[in-house]
């Protein structure tokens, strides 16, 4: 009985040193490699990025970014390798916090000659 006692004590003690521990996680920060490029949300900064990898071939990559729930902006963005090199980003500052947001991929890269639809993504603004 004292080693089942002595064990449970050592183990709250471990759980309660890993919470203490613990750094907060941005839990609504992504990367979502979408074949084409990646689409991104920083949680500190409440925006998200379209990029359309800059190799060979024409590529772009479309994000139609609608609220779920409560209030923000609906977006519908591409991002394109062939008109500027980088990211656009859109801005969810104006969203309340908190707000559910779901995120519809396509990309296209011309030596595919097709548009391929990546699916939904929802996270928490």
């Amino acid at each position: 009985m004292k080693k089942l006692i002595r064990t449970a004590v050592v183990g709250m003690g471990v759980a309660a040193a890993t919470f203490a521990l613990a750094q907060p996680a941005s839990a609504a920060s992504f990367t979502w490699n979408v074949g084409d490029g990646t689409v991104s949300y920083n949680d500190g900064t409440d925006t998200i990025c379209a990029q359309a990898y800059n190799t060979e071939g024409s590529r772009w990559v479309e994000v139609k970014l609608t609220p779920v729930n409560g209030g923000g902006p609906s977006y519908t963005w591409r991002d394109s390798n062939t008109s500027h090199p980088g990211g656009t980003c859109r801005s969810l500052a104006t969203a309340y916090e908190d707000t559910s947001y779901r995120a519809t991929v396509r990309t296209y890269w011309g030596e595919r000659g097709t548009v391929v639809s990546r699916g939904s993504r929802t996270f928490h603004s």
